[in-house]
């Protein structure tokens, strides 16, 4: 800024003067020089500080310009590729249309063999053209290949055609924040993909603690927001936006409880399992903070409150996701959770499989001090026991004196008399008598005997009889007491000392039972105990409670507690057989797919997506399972078992019981007539007619084959799934006669040709694997007494069978009986005499199975030894049924051109009217199909002249806005360039005028 100068006055110096008058001067140049530059750019701003505002908003005006030009250059690219897909989908339209009229010229029964020739070699071309159309490459990218631009998208092998595209399209910026799709995929358009009519089966993901709460409710989500939890004294705001997992939810409600209270919060298999301590009393309730929904949204909504019990929560719906682990998927293993006061003490029993079999089996710690008048054992010596029946409850009374100690048994099992408390009480002066009264509402037993002690031991084990609730038995365990004194008597001193607790004695069926030493043994030391016990780790895995652990080093160090007890819930679905895999059919080939090594969605799908089978599988855009679909044209696909239930599981096998009889042999469905539409005879000559006729599925012609009114007794025929591949297959589960099975089509019926029962154009079929009969090698320790035991009839009814030995005899004799209920043999036998010939005759005797001496491994056997063993000595095993595999006529395949081409080729070639006359109509959908891509393109096209129009218009009005804040106005800008001049014409005259003067100017 130019320097301040004093206004003169009469009295001035000449400097001042002369310094006023040469600022005047450059002021006036400058304005010129700023003048003139406008009046040349015709831009009133040079720099952004001669008007900061203006120039502000002339910038952002200027950035707006270049981005509508770049979406105007964005535009013109678009275009150039919608107008060469479109160029290309009219040859592919015009290209169908003259092979439809060439295939109506040959669906018919008049038609030559060289037209027919000349027909299919025009199709074939006519399949290279359109592969050489859809592989179309335009300015560096292909034209179908959805987002995989450099990717050839079809390929041809001279059978089938592959599509290596994706159906992803890919957009462009044509304004700013608009995408306009400016390509279209192969499958959209050619049809590349095959499509699945069965409703994706549900996986069932379980809750974890790393589930995203984006993932819950169905991939609806959890929103940010708080909680309010109160003990109805204190209460506390949590806010939840911070946290992105369900465990972090979990941490953060632990982490923050009401005052001086403890809260723990459980990530359960389906939703939250919140507890307060019982200690603090009080209500435990949760409710929303201002109008959130948080709490709603979490399924831990409580507003009236708990008291101090927990806070189960709704099932929070989780999605699959490609993380998810397939161990949390199909249902959960039932668990239990075992809690003691105290932290550092609660345990985990979780079952080692899926399924409602582990529910329903108990955990109960006992003190075992209580169960016997010896002293309990001492902690790190702790005992389990497994109990598939319900067990009494008990307690031991230690009296003073000698053979007096009593064991007092529950008169009913189960736990409805755990944690009784036994007293010992004064009954006043009733001599040698004793009283007992059972208090079932504070669980007390109390027994009354004389104030001067001469109430005998025996009165008071009949008093306790009386009563009814237990009995009373001699406490033996402790030696010192001695041999059991029915006149010992309850002393005086006894009274109101003696005292016993049921604890937690008592189970129902299925119970485990621990024994503890009260306030010593350590939640480890039951662990170590657990894990001991092969009854339990047979099914179940033992751990600690994380959530209950205060620090690594404390964890599992607290004490237990005696009578603490849980039982496991929640079990339900199944495993996933990860060990058979799947069996995909497609091109024309069989491909077994290894799944053993997959943990995850995500490596599940790499398996299948990596596979030579040509297939896409993923997760179903619903999140509830995976969808596996054929990308090869030319060929249907099937997926099947191999053996197990791998694809039933997962909810991909193409053929299930739930398919319509209509969907069959390519939607043609299945031919029936009135009556019977098949007999299947059965190995023991049993004749099942078969009517199909009311069929609306699958399952419903099997369920026609297992319900049968004759199909009933040991030579029942099975209808099921094909076990190894798809199609319906028939079991005769035994035989006397293999190979028997046979299946035989009704005149005029193609229903068992149409069911893949029969191969078309035969009349019967017999079985397509024979049975096998099944044995067992019973080999023995001692010389000459080696048996082989088999099963009188081939067939599976006797494979598993086990034999059991029963030393029940004098002698050496043997009686054989077969039980078919418990599927046993058992030998009555002299272990110490009965010989190997002896048992040979008793089980050839009794007829089910025949046995013989086996010199496999003893070339000298003559049955002459004593078998010396007992119990199940072996099971037989290798029985198989007479199966009659059905072929599969279900048929999933791409619904696109290149597939009616081929299928279209194929039929002309084997004049297959029918074909040809499906392949016509398949034409039609693909025309339609094509028609409606032409008509997305041009709707694109059109959108994108709407846009060009627009942005033009727009690109006018921020011109000249811009205008506005930045050009001059060249008339303005002219008159202050000659106002300027003037006043520097006339400062330049006053400066002349004023150094010309002098000190004889004023003489």
């Amino acid at each position: 800024m130019a320097g301040v100068y004093p206004v003169p006055t009469t009295r001035t110096s000449s400097i001042l003067a002369q310094t006023r008058l040469t600022a005047q001067l450059q002021a006036d140049q400058l304005s010129i020089l700023r003048l003139q530059s406008q009046i040349s750019t015709g831009r009133r701003i040079a720099l952004p500080s001669e008007d900061a505002p203006a120039s502000q908003r002339a910038i952002h005006l200027q950035q707006l310009l270049e981005l509508k030009a770049q979406a105007l250059v964005n535009l013109d690219t678009s275009q150039s590729y919608l107008d060469a897909t479109d160029s290309a989908i009219a040859n592919v339209s015009s290209t169908l249309n003259q092979i439809r009229s060439t295939a109506l010229g040959v669906a018919n029964t008049t038609s030559s063999e060289t037209t027919r020739a000349a027909a299919a070699a025009e199709v074939s071309r006519a399949i290279e053209q359109l592969v050489d159309v859809a592989n179309q490459n335009f300015r560096g990218r292909y034209l179908f290949a959805g987002s995989k631009t450099t990717t050839v998208p079809f390929t041809y092998d001279g059978t089938n055609v592959i599509y290596n595209g994706n159906e992803r399209e890919l957009s462009s910026y044509a304004d700013i924040d608009l995408l306009l799709e400016t390509s279209i995929a192969g499958s959209q358009i050619f049809g590349a993909f095959s499509s699945s009519s069965q409703t994706v089966s549900d996986l069932q993901p379980i809750l974890t603690r790393s589930t995203k709460l984006s993932d819950l409710r169905s991939g609806e989500g959890i929103g940010d927001g708080s909680i309010a939890i109160s003990d109805g004294n204190s209460t506390r705001i949590i806010n939840l936006s911070g946290a992105s997992t369900i465990g972090d939810v979990a941490d953060l409600i632990e982490a923050n409880p009401p005052a001086g209270r403890t809260v723990t919060a459980r990530v359960g298999p389906e939703g939250l399992i919140l507890d307060i301590d019982d200690a603090g009393g009080g209500n435990f309730t949760i409710r929303e903070v201002g109008g959130g929904t948080t709490a709603a949204r979490l399924g831990i909504y409580e507003p009236l409150g708990t008291l101090t019990g927990p806070v189960t929560g709704e099932d929070l719906d989780p999605i699959l996701t490609r993380t998810t682990s397939l161990a949390d998927i199909l249902g959960v293993r039932a668990q239990a959770i075992v809690q003691s006061s105290g932290p550092n003490n609660d345990i985990v029993i979780e079952s080692l499989t899926r399924g409602s079999a582990s529910n329903g089996v108990s955990l109960q710690l006992v003190d075992d001090s209580a169960l016997h008048a010896s002293p309990g054992l001492v902690a790190g010596a702790e005992q389990v026991v497994y109990s598939e029946t319900a067990v009494a409850a008990r307690a031991a009374l230690s009296f003073s004196g000698f053979g007096n100690n009593l064991l007092l048994t529950g008169s009913v099992t189960g736990t409805s008399l755990n944690n009784v408390t036994i007293e010992v009480v004064s009954g006043g002066a009733i001599g040698d008598a004793a009283t007992a009264t059972f208090d079932a509402n504070s669980k007390t037993l109390t027994i009354a005997v004389d104030s001067a002690g001469n109430t005998s031991i025996q009165s008071v084990v009949d008093a306790i009889a009386l009563e009814g609730t237990f009995t009373a038995s001699h406490d033996s365990s402790d030696g010192v007491d001695g041999a059991y004194n029915p006149l010992s008597t309850v002393s005086v001193g006894d009274i109101g000392v003696v005292t016993g607790n049921t604890s937690a004695s008592g189970g129902e069926a299925g119970t485990i039972f621990v024994y503890v030493e009260a306030g010593a043994t350590t939640a480890n030391q039951v662990v170590t105990a657990l894990e001991a016990n092969s009854d339990v780790t047979a099914r179940f895995r033992v751990s600690l409670d994380d959530s209950d652990t205060s620090s690594p080093g404390a964890a599992g160090k607290g004490n237990v507690l005696p009578g603490a007890s849980a039982t496991t819930i929640d079990g339900s679905g199944s495993d996933l057989d990860l060990t058979s895999g799947i069996i995909i059919e497609n091109g024309g080939e069989s491909f077994t797919i290894d799944l053993s090594g997959a943990e995850t969605i995500e490596d599940l799908l790499n398996v299948l997506n990596g596979s030579p089978a040509h297939v896409r599988a993923e997760v179903d855009p619903t999140g509830k399972g995976i969808i596996v679909r054929s990308r090869l044209s030319g060929r249907p696909i099937s997926i099947g078992e191999n053996g197990g239930t791998t694809a039933a599981q997962l909810g991909i096998r193409t053929t299930t019981e739930e398919i319509y009889l209509t969907e069959l042999n390519y939607g043609r469905g299945v031919g029936t007539f009135e009556g019977t539409d098949f007999t299947i005879t059965r190995p023991d000559g049993v004749a099942l007619d078969i009517d199909i006729d009311g069929a609306v599925t699958v399952g419903d012609v099997i369920d026609r084959i297992n319900n049968h009114a004759l199909n009933t007794g040991s030579g029942r025929v099975t209808a099921a799934l094909n076990r190894v591949g798809n199609g319906i297959e028939l079991t005769a589960s035994q035989s006397s006669s293999p190979g028997t099975l046979s299946i035989t089509k009704a005149f005029q019926s193609e229903a068992a040709w149409d069911l893949g029962l029969i191969p078309t154009g035969e009349q019967s079929i017999t079985t397509s694997t024979a049975a096998t009969v099944a044995s067992a090698r019973l080999d023995f320790a001692g010389a000459n007494s080696d048996l082989l035991v088999t099963a009188g009839i081939a067939g599976s009814s006797l494979s598993g069978v086990a034999i059991r030995f029963v030393d029940s005899a004098v002698g050496d004799v043997a009686t054989a009986t077969y039980d078919a209920g418990t599927r046993e043999l058992t030998i009555a036998l002299d272990a110490s005499a009965t010989s190997a010939t002896t048992i040979r005759d008793a089980i050839n005797l009794e007829g089910t199975f025949s046995a013989a001496l086996d010199a496999t491994s003893d070339p000298t056997n003559d049955g002459s030894g004593v078998i010396g063993t007992t119990g199940v000595v072996g099971i037989t095993s290798g029985g198989t049924a007479e199966v009659l595999t059905g072929a599969n006529t279900y048929h999933q395949e791409v619904q696109g051109v290149f597939n009616t081409l081929i299928q279209l080729r194929d039929a002309i070639n084997n004049f297959d009217l029918a074909s040809i006359d499906r392949s016509l109509e398949s034409l039609d959908v693909d025309l339609d199909r094509i028609n409606f891509g032409r008509a997305e393109i041009g709707a694109r096209g059109q959108a994108l002249d709407l846009l060009r129009t627009r942005l033009e218009d727009e690109e006018v009005t921020l011109k000249d806005s811009l205008s506005k804040e930045i050009e001059v106005d060249i008339t303005q800008a002219i008159s202050e360039l000659a106002a300027r001049q003037a006043s520097l014409e006339a400062s330049m005259q006053l400066m002349a005028t004023l150094f010309q003067t002098t000190l004889l100017n004023y003489l």
